[in-house]
């Protein structure tokens, strides 16, 4: 990323004065402990400059560099110092020439590191040479020009500034570091003349790693969103000429997000190409393009819509993740009060930005910090912070389903710059006594660290771990798989858990986690830690752990190696691989034509039955239908449910049920999937419905089996339950499967043939079949032998006059032969296990058929 983008993303908004601002506070706080930093580096800066570089004093400079490395707030982990050190001993000629071309060379700065690091690899295969050494080294040299570096600080940063970078080399990620370092120093030194690049590196570490700053700059950051909010609201033309100062880039992001949009998304779509082709819309000119679009409905599309409203989406769509992240280390922040470090705080949940009312939009934003055991916020004693237009408002809230709702503890500071972390923490420390009291009348409290019965000290530190996560030497991407799996699970597994999550044998993680850590021993020099019996204990180098009620152990993550692992990107290329038009015609036994039919039915009509017999690859078909729409294997936008006859409303919609404090109201699966397509317009979401006609439709769907229609998508209406406005938005898709085989088909076909397009796939015994199969070693006798058996069955059901064709035998019966096993005994099990109970139901009042029919196949 050149450095203009960075410039771009760090100076897009006002945040980084923001942050800078409480960081200047800061400085006068008795907790602000980073003046030594400058004392050691200006004291090397001298005895650099008096030093020339040679192999007779190269041994003395990387000793140096290793005594001033602080013991406590170190510039860089000790084994990196101690390993340069010993590298100079050994071959002071070549650390002198490297240490020279890393200071003087023209050469870009990444190379010279990395070129670096490779000679210091040929050397010591195990040394540890990271991007805080060198920023070290060149701090060293010139703290007015080279920063020091802290992987943690990295990934900070580029989350709160929203710059999407993945971890690279050790050089490219200082080099990008130092990068946004200059890009800052230039933008801040127009007001503030003196800074040098150690203030640009005190103020990067202190905003990312002291909570008083990121929660009061995070604090001012949503206060200017919510007042700008706000203003809004009152005058909507304000919005409109903000929409026209937004970048050519960001304006045809949000073209594509609204292409071929419908109803109120088409009013945006229309006033973002207003904008681009005209450079400003006004509000007589939104006034038209709503009048000309509502006309073409039915139906007041608008009836639940002002100008406000429908512009929100289009203004908020780049700053819904900043938003988020802001609140993030609020809720992060109140979950590290020590205070409150006996309750088991849920870690994820709630933060709610300004899009929490349905999407409309709204000049508040809200979360909510509450024990976990609660089915959700509302049943939970909270703690609680808003920030709106009128300032902050924080402290103690209950519930809307907690018998005390309505009750509570709040401070509000109207004077936004007169709020500080100090008097939020001193406020939840005021309520603490209340919050305990109130959780425990629901449950018990767990105390601290009772469950966790084998806790061992982590050596290695964040920056450390990070460092070794990053070496393909030491953590194999297959570790990685099963520790990202781990940490998605809350940050710990038994093997049996990892088994079920990743499609693998318990017993399989034992030899890896070994082998893993015995590649951090060697590469950290950290001492090998001993059972009870003498015998060394690796998972120990990893985890802690402790026995669950049903006898299985647990692995949980050590602290900082879940820190670590959180703040490097999971890879997601292997997730969402491509998936086009071209892979569904070759996975799928039907043509191009079919398949042209079946999406263009979808499209249009938004709702579609795959309906045919048994195994014709309906529920197969329907997946891949969805990948192939959207272009890639993406399972996130894709959810799939089957019905049956206990199916219900509260299942698929939403519904009071009980959890341990008695009864709340709670989302179901399809109200859920429809949130997530809300929150991002221009992506399509596919819901896919196995057995549709196994549940009762219009007991499952309620006021929704409306809303599911092509024309009355994106239109609202009240729900029952909840009392609150739903839509089912016009990027939701739903395709359902329907065996024609099962007798309960006929009384619910009426209902069903308004609001979904009926598509018929039949058995495919095609070329495209055959050939499939005869790859998966069945020899060309065999499959004669099947083509034969299977037209000689259906025939029969076809002319039947109480059967027919929707009960045929499907082609996935004989899909493909599994590996080794005999061709023989695999046609007669899939004949004699699998068909022929089939053709005994068919005909259960004729077995004289049935025996006619496999006799002699």
């Amino acid at each position: 990323m050149i450095n203009q983008e960075l410039q771009r993303k760090l100076l897009k908004d006002s945040y980084i004065d923001i942050s800078f601002k409480r960081y200047l506070q800061f400085k006068s706080n008795s907790l602000y402990d980073e003046s030594y930093k400058k004392e050691i580096l200006s004291s090397l800066n001298t005895f650099m400059g008096e030093q020339d570089i040679t192999e007779y004093t190269v041994v003395d400079i990387t000793r140096k560099l290793q005594k001033e490395n602080p013991t406590a707030g170190s510039f860089v982990h000790w084994s990196n110092t101690a390993d340069l050190a010993k590298y100079a001993e050994e071959r002071p000629h070549e650390v002198a020439d490297l240490l020279n071309e890393l200071i003087y060379s023209t050469v870009p700065l990444e190379e010279r590191i990395e070129v670096f690091r490779e000679k210091g690899k040929e050397f010591n295969p195990s040394i540890s040479l990271g991007a805080p050494l060198f920023g070290y080294i060149l701090a060293a040299i010139d703290y007015t020009k080279y920063s020091l570096y802290k992987q943690e600080v990295f990934m900070d940063l580029k989350r709160s500034y929203g710059i999407d970078l993945k971890l690279s080399s050790v050089g490219s990620n200082y080099q990008t570091y130092l990068q946004l370092c200059e890009v800052a120093l230039a933008y801040l030194k127009e007001s503030y003349v003196d800074l040098t690049m150690l203030d640009i590196q005190d103020f990067f570490f202190c905003s990312t790693q002291y909570d008083q700053i990121k929660v009061e700059s995070a604090v001012d950051y949503l206060y200017g969103i919510a007042t700008e909010l706000h203003s809004y609201k009152l005058e909507p033309q304000k919005l409109l000429d903000t929409l026209s100062t937004f970048d050519s880039e960001s304006l045809q992001n949000l073209k594509g997000q609204y292409k071929n949009s419908q109803k109120v998304n088409l009013i945006k779509s229309k006033v973002i190409d207003g904008i681009i082709e005209f450079g400003s819309v006004t509000i007589e000119e939104l006034e038209e393009i709503k009048n000309k679009v509502k006309v073409k409905y039915e139906t007041n599309i608008l009836n639940s819509w002002n100008n406000f409203t429908i512009l929100f989406q289009l203004y908020y769509a780049d700053k819904k993740v900043k938003v988020q992240e802001e609140q993030r280390k609020i809720h992060e922040a109140l979950r590290k009060m020590k205070e409150f470090q006996e309750f088991d705080l849920d870690e994820v949940k709630i933060l709610n930005g300004f899009n929490w009312n349905q999407n409309f939009g709204c000049s508040e934003c809200w979360l909510a910090v509450y024990e976990k055991g609660h089915i959700s916020h509302k049943t939970a004693p909270q703690l609680f912070v808003s920030v709106d237009e009128n300032g902050i408002r924080y402290g103690l809230l209950f519930g809307s389903e907690h018998q005390r709702s309505g009750d509570g503890d709040f401070d509000r500071e109207r004077n936004i710059d007169s709020f500080t972390y100090d008097k939020l923490h001193e406020k939840m420390v005021n309520i603490l006594t209340l919050f305990k009291e109130v959780n425990r009348e629901g449950f018990q409290v767990k105390e601290e660290n009772v469950d966790i019965q084998y806790y061992y000290e982590d050596n290695l530190s964040i920056e450390m771990w990070l460092e070794l996560l990053q070496n393909e030497a030491v953590f194999m991407k297959s570790d990685l798989v099963y520790l990202q799996k781990m940490n998605e699970l809350g940050g710990g597994a038994t093997p049996t858990q990892l088994a079920a999550a990743l499609g693998r044998h318990y017993s399989s993680f034992n030899t890896p986690v070994v082998q893993l850590a015995k590649r951090v021993m060697e590469s950290t020099g950290i001492s090998t830690v001993k059972n009870e019996d003498g015998s060394n204990c690796y998972w120990c180098v990893l985890f802690n752990g402790k026995y669950e009620e049903n006898g299985h152990f647990k692995w949980i993550l050590k602290p900082n190696l879940k820190e670590a692992l959180s703040s490097i990107p999971v890879e997601t290329e292997e997730i969402f691989q491509p998936y086009s038009k071209e892979d569904f015609l070759e996975e799928v036994f039907i043509d191009e034509d079919q398949y042209n039919k079946i999406t263009s039915l979808l499209r249009y009509k938004k709702n579609i039955i795959l309906q045919g017999p048994p195994g014709v690859g309906k529920t197969f078909v329907s997946k891949r239908l969805a990948y192939s729409l959207m272009g890639v294997k993406d399972s996130s936008r894709i959810e799939m449910v089957q019905f049956h006859q206990n199916y219900a409303y509260e299942d698929f919609v939403m519904g009071f049920r009980p959890d341990k404090h008695g009864f709340s109201l709670q989302y179901g699966v399809f109200y859920d999937f429809c949130q997530r397509a809300l929150e991002n317009p221009g992506e399509d979401y596919y819901f896919i419905i196995d057995e549709i006609n196994r549940g009762n439709l219009s007991k499952v769907f309620g006021e929704l089996f409306m809303l599911i229609e092509r024309d009355k998508r994106d239109e609202y209406v009240t729900m029952g339950y909840s009392k609150k406005k739903f839509t089912v938005p016009s990027n939701v898709y739903l395709i359902g499967t329907m065996n024609t085989a099962d007798r309960s088909l006929a009384q619910l076909e009426v209902a069903l043939r308004r609001r979904f397009a009926f598509i018929a796939l039949e058995p495919a015994f095609n070329e495209k079949w055959y050939k499939a199969v005869q790859k998966t070693g069945v020899s060309g006798a065999m499959m004669q032998r099947i083509t034969n058996t299977v037209t000689k069955i259906n025939d029969e059901i076809v002319k039947d006059f109480q059967l027919g064709a929707g009960y045929a035998i499907g082609h996935s019966f004989f899909a493909g032969k599994p590996e080794e096993m005999d061709e023989e005994a695999w046609y007669q099990g899939v004949l004699m296990f699998e068909i022929q109970p089939l053709l005994e139901e068919y005909f259960f009042d004729r077995p004289e058929t049935v025996t006619s029919l496999v006799e002699g196949l």
